[in-house]
């Protein structure tokens, strides 16, 4: 796998998102890579960046006193972090870790706010990819509790 790619994907959350946002997008954050069982958010730590799976595959686990919940597992393509993004001084609910060696790239709210203001088109493009996304997965989290 090569580690060091410097595009975003087409899969995921900027499957519908046109090539030149994407684009646009990438140069407003880092791409980094971690080894397997790397940490790329811990549990209880600031939760102010999105990330975004670029290669690889990570695990989210939730630590509780009893014992380490595992939650499930983030692809190419896929984000974690993006409800504590979307919040001011947001703190991690669960850790994030490198399942298999991963490129990660990720996005600081600020440097995101920076990116809508610079690109108002490509970034009402891509925070209603991100609104999607959360809304799915809330409404997936609603069904669990009904269950």
């Amino acid at each position: 796998m090569n580690l060091t790619p410097h595009s975003l994907p087409v899969t995921g959350v900027l499957a519908g998102a046109s090539s030149s946002a994407r684009e646009a997008l990438s140069g407003f954050g880092k791409f980094a890579a971690y080894l397997k069982g790397s940490v790329v958010v811990g549990q209880g730590g600031p939760a102010t960046s999105l990330h975004i799976v670029v290669a690889g595959e990570l695990q989210v686990t939730l630590r509780t006193p009893a014992e380490i919940v595992p939650l499930g597992y983030v692809q190419e393509g896929e984000t974690v972090g993006e409800m504590g993004f979307l919040e001011h001084d947001a703190i991690a609910s669960a850790a994030v870790t490198s399942r298999t060696p991963s490129v990660v790239w990720s996005i600081s709210s600020d440097a995101f706010e920076a990116f809508l203001e610079s690109h108002p088109v490509a970034g009402t493009e891509i925070l209603k990819a991100i609104l999607k996304l959360v809304g799915r997965r809330a409404r997936k989290g609603n069904e669990r509790l009904a269950d």
